[in-house]
């Protein structure tokens, strides 16, 4: 099913400003040896790092070490609170950065780029794939005042020495909240280096070095997606993947300097990226919020070259992966402006509804107590495709003698679940209309995405006969509606029921191929033990004269939707 909910604008307020000003801590150490990895936080009191003379390199090397003055820091990201009043994405150093990192040995007219051997975690609380703090390791000397370092993401294949790409990727991955591969998806940002005089303790320092401080700005763009659902919880429902697809180019080669990306040079006929939340092995995607606050806290987060985009398509696909049922939400924008070193949120609200209430509201036909209570607890290990629940091996469900044993009068005792349900005479009118199969139509029960749905008329109480004139009460009656399959059937006086399946034995079953209901009268030819029943499939609505009153069956009470 497709649902779309047309077009909403995007304010430029909306957009967040990601690390726009970064100050990172710089330091060169020059020698004549290649230098180990520094494991500091960058303090004043900072000795030189000490020679490894177990690595045999043919030139010097410098070590540069950042470290970050606020929230957030570099490739890998999380989106959320940054700080008590603002929100964007925290990013991380990771294990590849040195692949990406880049620092100008030549001239801004003759570039020379050098790129990083190494990078070691430096912060005390670096996992190990993420870091707040790094250290990276360069070939080369470097005596002047100033460089130009480029951050470049995405495969370098295409970079040289005078020349840095950055390569946007058409698929993306993230594998957790905090794990958006940033670095690989093409990441990028652009940071000038400034010396400052530093001694150590005894005012020796060597003969290259000097501390220097720079400030990386960011020079992609980046859109975090973020669904949500407060028609009710989806537990077992996940986002697996976002697209977005324009009339522009929106991943591939593009040439990057210390300006950022030129999107002058954007490829042609590159026009889709999709980002994967759940990559086979690496789980099942991120988890479906019930409002839009929490979904600030469950998002996917896309990286893409800046710039102004035309005939934007945004697809959300949802999956629950026990049922195999899946959905795409899609939200189109005339047009979308990107900026280098912005985010932009895009919401999607859900409208499935959750009918996990009913799940509670089984039971015998007439029993005093639900098919499963508080002491008789309901299993909830739904089997393979979510389609039933397998019996308890300890025989919880219900038995004779107990209260949720099914009642042998010809109407429901007062008081108990199917005492709310339509009378026989009342139900009958839900075969005077016709009747609408949704295919498309999407609920929720117990935590499960399910699809499919019969559009009934909505029916009154009060009728001392049925629709077709007789008094079924004391006539055993069978009846059926065949279903229209109609994606535009009527809304105004009609309802959806869902095919919520019944308990037989102890088992949950037929959830999403058949709804059973109770109706409130047993059956005139066999009073004691059978009963008038609602079903509702792909194909129809039926009422039966017949139904086992050991079944475990939900109310026929109309519209159920919370």
């Amino acid at each position: 099913m497709v649902i779309n909910y047309g077009q909403e604008k995007i304010k430029n307020n909306h957009k967040l400003t990601i690390m726009l000003r970064l100050k990172y801590k710089l330091l060169i150490s020059l020698s004549a040896c290649a230098l180990a990895f520094m494991s500091m936080a960058c303090t004043e009191e900072q000795n030189l790092a000490q020679p490894d003379n177990n690595q045999e390199e043919l030139e010097p090397a410098v070590s540069f070490t950042g470290s970050m003055n606020s929230p957030s820091s570099r490739t890998s990201g999380k989106y959320g609170k940054i700080d008590a009043t603002n929100l964007g994405i925290t990013f991380y150093w990771t294990t590849n950065d040195h692949e990406h990192m880049y620092i100008n040995r030549g001239t801004d007219t003759s570039p020379m780029w050098e790129r990083a051997t190494k990078v070691a975690f430096t912060d005390k609380d670096a996992t190990t794939t993420h870091s707040k703090e790094a250290t990276f390791r360069f070939k080369g000397k470097y005596e002047d005042k100033s460089y130009t370092m480029l951050y470049a993401g995405g495969d370098q294949k295409f970079s040289t020495k005078n020349k840095i790409y950055v390569n946007f990727a058409r698929i993306q991955k993230q594998t957790s909240l905090d794990d958006g591969e940033m670095a690989n998806s093409g990441d990028c940002g652009v940071a000038k280096t400034y010396s400052v005089a530093y001694y150590d303790k005894n005012k020796v320092w060597g003969r290259h070095g000097g501390r220097h401080t720079f400030t990386l700005e960011h020079k992609a763009a980046y859109v975090t997606f973020m669904p949500y659902n407060p028609r009710g919880h989806m537990d077992n429902t996940y986002f697996v993947s976002a697209q977005i697809e324009a009339k522009e180019s929106l991943y591939g080669k593009f040439p990057f300097t210390e300006k950022g990306v030129d999107v002058s040079k954007r490829p042609l006929n590159q026009n889709k990226v999709t980002l994967n939340l759940a990559t086979k092995g690496m789980g099942n995607g991120l988890p479906i919020a019930s409002n839009k606050e929490d979904a600030q806290e469950h998002a996917g987060i896309m990286v893409l070259p800046p710039g102004k985009y035309t005939d934007v398509l945004v697809k959300f696909i949802i999956k629950d992966h026990s049922t195999g049922k899946r959905f795409d939400v899609k939200k189109s924008y005339p047009a979308l402006n990107l900026e280098a070193g912005m985010n932009q949120p895009i919401f999607c609200r859900l409208e499935v509804v959750d009918f996990t209430p009913s799940f509670n509201n089984y039971s015998m036909w007439g029993a005093e107590d639900p098919y499963y209570t508080l002491d008789a607890k309901a299993p909830h290990n739904w089997n393979k495709n979510a389609t039933g629940i397998p019996a308890p091996e300890d025989g919880r469900w219900p038995h004779d003698g107990d209260t949720r044993w099914y009642s042998e009068d010809e109407d429901a005792p007062a008081g108990v679940l199917t005492d709310d349900a339509f009378t026989i005479n009342d139900a009958s009118y839900i075969l005077a209309k016709d009747c609408y199969w949704d295919e498309n139509y999407l609920w929720a029960f117990d935590g499960h995405l399910q699809k499919g749905a019969l559009w009934v008329p909505i029916i009154s109480r009060g009728h001392a006969t049925a629709f077709d004139g007789k008094d079924w009460t004391s006539v055993p009656s069978s009846k059926s509606k065949t279903a229209i399959s109609d994606e535009e059937h009527p809304i105004v006086g009609y309802y959806p029921l869902p095919l919520i399946g019944r308990y037989v034995d102890g088992a949950l079953v037929e959830v999403g191929t058949a709804g059973y209901y109770w109706i409130n009268r047993a059956d005139p030819s066999s009073a004691n033990s059978k009963a008038y029943y609602l079903k509702v499939t792909k194909t129809g609505v039926s009422i039966h004269h017949d139904g086992n009153k050991e079944w475990g069956c939900t109310p026929f009470t109309g519209d159920i939707r919370p």
